[in-house]
């Protein structure tokens, strides 16, 4: 009888535990969504007429909706940080509108970007006629979102749901304006349930290198390793060789941008430096296009963001060709062609590339990198910031204004430090020309940015009103007689290819061999690709890093730039300033002397964050062209300004 009841009592205690087990397994395996919610209110819009075009502008408008053709109508960008690989399950929202306004006369649309100065620059303000004509509200909708995966100012692996909201939405065929009173987003969201990962090494960067360029890197790991950034060596064909993780990935490329996946997910990197040119360490191609034909054809163009954007917003690899076709970032043109590519473009490791090709810059590189890092700090020379524009486009086509476009940014940039010397090399002033540029120079600067016109041979502007003769021509040929050794600044570029470290002799044969003497040809239409892929042995932003002078690091566009001309919102401010290129390069000043981010890496992807959470990069192929095509060349992990 005790045994029957010492079995009856098991057997209930057996259940009971199975009981408990089954519901706390239940507990562990459903994940439980969460809620957040943001909501505006909004003012009434202020409308403005011109002779030929009205203006609206919002008072809570973060920036406005600039795509060419379309109407220029106020925006408000939200982005909110989520857990890494989290799901929006949903977004209810409630709105109030205010009464329907009418407006005497059509809104203006957007400019479009102008790249380059030609004899007949092309009309830059046109209406899109399908766009004008349809008899519905425009944008279609009152907000839009987009998820993507990134590092935050806290290099924390963040899933970014930014939310553009549509205040006014405009019917061009009634001309009415409905404008927003207020809106309530509910955002639903499942947070991921794979748990934090356990690493067994640490590193902060790695360095992938050519195989013979490894040897002469070991000094710098070791620098790196004694400040606190521990640092490991990557020969390429340990890569491709399966030495650490297994390859995958359908060529070179693929299996790089794995093994950087693979390694962020098992030693918790941060940085990653690629030492070696365009073929030591093959570059990816994106295929977005900004035209087809004509004036600025540019079928494709070298993006090491490829590299760097390793995660989708929901956690997935970012392959860059979702469609599998083999060609990457695939974006054709004309306008209103869809992306056949969906990519993300947010930064999941700060990525930056010593584009060397022979031994000696690798040795020059290291030298000049340990030098800055243990001299720079607390120097007299590191204050200086050397500024250089001048007029970049003819006011014929800024629609009433007449700014001198370079000169406006590095003046907007100069207002982000007013800790250091500003040295203002501008054609205003008549003291910019190849002299004073490499005089300046010579003498050291913390800061070094260059707004105007480019290739991959060399730099210039214009004087105001005068754009058959350049001013201030720079090339990559004066550069070597730099004599600021051990005192290099950060130099940024605006302007066309200076970055575009894929440049080679070959590029002449190949032109040639495509496009005939087109390749040499400039007219009202067209100008030939040796104004863009020319035979340059190295590009013009990588020979200013590896001089013995010159700089530290550089970021400029690999392609065709971009830049907003006149004063089109009618904000009474640049525009040349508010989007595109000018933008790009004069956050980065503002996010370092600022907003106190000081790790080169770090502060360069920050600004590729802040640009892809405040312009509409997924619908806008400008916008992303100024993404994929801006590339960082020296050490990610540079502290800027050296170390105490």
């Amino acid at each position: 009888m005790k045994k029957k009841s010492f079995l009856v009592i098991i057997s209930i205690l057996a259940t009971l535990l199975f009981v408990v087990g089954s519901i706390q397994a239940g507990i562990t395996q459903k994940t439980p969504t969460k809620n957040t919610t943001i909501s505006y209110q909004f003012s009434q819009p202020t409308i403005d007429t011109t002779d030929q075009y009205t203006s609206i502008h919002l008072a809570e408008a973060t920036g406005t909706r600039n795509i060419a053709g379309e109407p220029i109508l106020p925006l408000v960008m939200r982005t909110i940080e989520l857990p890494f690989g989290s799901t929006i399950k949903d977004i209810s929202y409630q709105i109030t509108t205010q009464p329907q306004t009418k407006v005497s006369l059509k809104i203006t649309p957007a400019a479009q970007p102008v790249p380059f100065l030609t004899k007949q620059q092309p009309l830059t303000t046109s209406e899109n006629t399908a766009l004008y004509t349809n008899d519905a509200l425009f944008p279609t909708t009152w907000f839009s979102t987009r998820l993507t995966a990134g590092l935050n100012k806290q290099n924390i692996q963040t899933s970014f749901l930014t939310i553009q909201i549509n205040p006014v939405r405009y019917n061009p065929v009634q001309n009415i304006i409905q404008s927003l009173d207020s809106i309530t987003l509910d955002i639903t969201y499942e947070p991921p349930t794979h748990r934090a990962p356990s690493y067994t090494d640490t590193y902060d960067m790695i360095i992938i290198c050519k195989d013979s360029y490894a040897r002469l890197l070991q000094p710098l790991v070791t620098h790196k390793n004694t400040y606190g950034v521990q640092t490991k060596l990557i020969p390429v064909s340990d890569i491709y060789d399966g030495t650490f993780f297994p390859a995958q990935g359908r060529d070179k490329q693929e299996q790089i941008k794995y093994f950087i996946k693979n390694a962020k997910e098992t030693w918790n990197i941060t940085y990653v430096m690629l030492v070696g040119n365009y073929a030591q360490v093959p570059a990816r191609y994106s295929n977005l296009e900004t035209d087809t034909g004509g004036l600025y054809e540019e079928l494709r163009f070298v993006s090491d963001l490829y590299y760097a954007d390793v995660y989708n917003g929901n956690g997935s690899f970012a392959s860059w060709d979702t469609d599998n076709d083999g060609l990457y970032a695939e974006w054709p043109y004309p306008e209103g062609h869809p992306q056949e590519d969906y990519v993300d473009m947010a930064p999941d490791v700060h990525l930056a590339r010593l584009a060397c090709m022979f031994k000696s810059e690798v040795r020059t590189m290291v030298d000049k990198i340990i030098t800055y890092e243990t001299t720079a700090a607390g120097s007299e020379w590191f204050n200086r910031m050397v500024v250089v524009g001048g007029d970049t486009f003819d006011k014929s086509i800024e629609g009433g204004t007449d700014y001198n476009e370079g000169e406006e940014a590095t003046a907007q940039a100069l207002t982000y430090m007013p800790g250091f010397t500003a040295i203002k090399l501008w054609t205003t002033l008549g003291n910019l020309s190849s002299e004073t540029i490499q005089t300046e120079i010579s003498k050291g600067c913390g800061f070094l940015y260059f707004c105007g016109h480019g290739s991959p041979k060399s730099w210039a502007t214009h004087n105001n009103g005068d754009y058959k003769n350049w001013t201030g021509m720079y090339k990559n040929t004066m550069m070597k007689d730099l004599t600021n050794t051990g005192k290099y600044p950060i130099l940024l570029v605006g302007g066309c290819h200076n970055s575009e470290f894929d440049t080679a002799p070959k590029n002449l044969l190949l032109g040639f061999l495509k496009e005939g003497f087109d390749y040499f040809e400039v007219n009202d239409t067209w100008f030939g690709s040796y104004y863009k892929y020319n035979y340059a042995l190295e590009c013009w932003s990588w020979v200013f890093v590896k001089v013995k002078g010159g700089a530290i690091a550089s970021t400029g566009s690999s392609g065709f730039g971009g830049v907003n001309v006149g004063d089109y919102n009618h904000d009474e401010i640049a525009d040349c300033v508010q989007g595109l290129d000018g933008w790009f390069e004069c956050e980065f000043f503002r996010l370092y002397n600022q907003e106190n981010i000081t790790i080169l890496g770090q502060t360069n992807d920050q600004v590729y964050n802040g640009y892809a959470q405040n312009f509409p990069i997924d619908t806008y192929r400008y916008d992303a062209k100024i993404l994929q095509t801006h590339i960082l060349l020296g050490d990610p992990s540079l502290k800027i300004g050296g170390y105490n």
